[in-house]
């Protein structure tokens, strides 16, 4: 296999940004049911540039792409052609992966990357194939969660056939990112829409995930916060190639994220992308009581080592506790929320420090902590989504 040309790979031809301004729009805020084939830079209420009225609805008054829908240019022969050649491209890259499963929060910083990262490691625990596709494409955190620091220097490979491969974090884990193809680390992705949406698409037809486990049983999408171009690209390919098995949805205690949240909720009953599972992110700070720093209360110093002591000398027991903090405020507001929107609740994973570090170092917290309460939060997302989304025996 020879290197990609990494400014090759993210220079976007015309024809490219064409296909990518052909995506479809599924938010239609009238609730109506959403067109299959509006342009993403459509009217909100696009009647579809396939219909008998496109071009020529009231819908149509102001779209860029009134006149090329009146003059019925995504009807020719060669249109439809080209649309058919991208759903079997999309079909024949995904055909041996078992489950897509997205990860989505409206909010940002609830932690989206944390559970995509740990689902894909405790799902590869217990000896399934996983990927992780990273379209958080300005700010792609999710390889460092699964890699650690091996992921700077990573690059993507092309085969002989010209399908892209993935960098393999273990034998089970592959990982495919907009970060492998950047020149620096700290290189800002300064991107308008049609430009992500056709990497995206590059991502969705020319990965290989076979691997050595002949394809996967699990990829992971890790998305950006919010409901715009990333989303609805990645959702409208997918499910062009009726590969959306569903989305676990990110949520932290307070108000201000359950109400952004709420909204990505209504973005998968617009687009009708199944609701796995809510996850309650960061529900309180838990550690142990032996990890904590004391501080004196008047002269603010460090008095750790002597609280240790004395609590080791009259109170030994105390340090085996463990603690806990609702820093968010009491929770229960993602669990209401589930209820309303009739979305299964899948539990709460703590804020602990252990966990973060091994998302830094690109562990799996389950074998790194096994019996923390974060561990078996994990474990049970990973249990309920194996529940839900069964890999037939002969697949793993």
């Amino acid at each position: 296999m020879e290197a990609l040309n990494k400014t090759s790979l993210i220079k976007q031809s015309k024809d490219q940004q064409h296909t990518a301004n052909t995506m479809v729009d599924s938010m239609n805020v009238d609730g109506g049911e959403p067109s299959k084939d509006a342009p993403a830079n459509a009217n909100e209420n696009c009647v579809g540039p396939s219909s008998a009225g496109a071009g020529k609805a009231s819908a149509c008054e102001g779209c860029p792409n009134q006149g090329a829908c009146s003059a019925g240019a995504f009807n020719s022969p060669e249109a439809i052609a080209k649309a058919e050649s991208e759903t079997q491209a999309l079909q024949s890259c995904l055909s041996n992966v078992s489950h897509v499963v997205l990860v989505l929060s409206g909010k940002g910083g609830v932690g989206k990357s944390t559970v995509a990262a740990q689902l894909c490691h405790t799902l590869a625990s217990q000896g399934y194939a996983v990927g992780l596709l990273d379209v958080d494409l300005c700010g792609p955190s999710a390889p460092r969660m699964v890699m650690g620091n091996a992921f700077a220097g990573q690059t993507i490979h092309k085969s002989g056939d010209g399908s892209w491969t993935p960098v393999y974090s273990r034998d089970n884990i592959a990982v495919m990112s907009i970060s492998f193809l950047l020149q620096d680390a700290n290189q800002a992705v300064v991107w308008r829409g049609p430009r992500k949406n056709s990497l995206i698409q590059q991502f969705l037809t020319q990965v290989d995930w076979t691997g050595e486990t002949d394809g996967l049983d699990y990829l992971i999408v890790d998305t950006p916060p919010g409901t715009s171009d990333e989303h609805i690209s990645t959702v409208q390919y997918l499910q062009k190639a009726s590969a959306v098995s569903g989305a676990v949805v990110v949520t932290t205690p307070e108000e201000v994220s359950l109400a952004d949240v709420r909204k990505e909720l209504n973005f998968c009953q617009k687009t009708k992308v199944p609701v796995l599972g809510i996850v309650e992110n960061m529900s309180a700070f838990s550690t142990q009581m032996n990890e904590l720093k004391f501080i004196h209360p008047t002269s603010r110093e460090d008095v750790t080592e002597q609280m240790i002591k004395t609590l080791q000398d009259k109170c030994p027991e105390v340090l085996q506790c463990g603690i806990a903090s609702e820093l968010f405020g009491r929770g229960g507001g993602a669990l209401a929320m589930a209820n309303a929107y009739n979305a299964p609740f899948w539990g709460r994973l703590p804020l602990d420090p252990n966990l973060l570090q091994a998302c830094e170092k690109g562990e799996a917290f389950v074998q790194e902590k096994p019996k923390s309460q974060a561990a078996v939060a994990l474990q049970e997302f990973a249990n309920r989504l194996v529940k839900t989304l069964p890999v037939a025996m002969d697949k793993q």
